[in-house]
């Protein structure tokens, strides 16, 4: 019973609207992480969560439950496209198909670099996460 309550809490317009808002408030803290200069493990982190809360509010609004996963390419060029069909969904594909190497940047930063890994994510790749990041939640 409470299951059932709890996603019916989830699939709702207030939860898409509190995860855009969310997706918005790292998306402000990965720009001044990277603005800071230096901070920008912490840039391109929040810039994924970011993009990834808004790619969610998104699947919440055209009615599926987002899955629990990282993988941006999967998000946008399987599900979104999917559920939008069309040329809609053919216009997604083609953003994740032209922007292959900047969503695998994104993806690396929380999973990979910008997390756990070794070296460290430098400025060059966490401007690549903001930009792409920036223009996912654009959408």
């Amino acid at each position: 019973m409470g299951g059932k309550k709890c996603l019916a809490n989830f699939m709702s317009l207030d939860a898409a609207e509190d995860f855009m808002r969310r997706a918005e408030e790292y998306m402000v803290v990965a720009r001044v992480s990277f603005e800071r200069g230096g901070f920008y493990n912490a840039a391109a982190v929040n810039a994924e969560i970011a993009a990834q809360l808004s790619i969610k509010a998104l699947l919440i609004k055209l009615g599926i439950e987002p899955p629990r996963t990282h993988n941006i390419r999967l998000l946008l060029g399987g599900l979104v496209a999917n559920q939008l069909g069309g040329s809609a969904g053919e216009e997604v594909r083609a953003f994740v198909s032209s922007n292959r190497r900047e969503l695998i940047i994104l993806e690396d930063s929380r999973g990979g670099l910008g997390q756990y890994g070794m070296p460290s994510v430098d400025r060059d790749r966490a401007e690549i996460a903001l930009g792409i990041a920036e223009s996912i939640i654009g959408w």
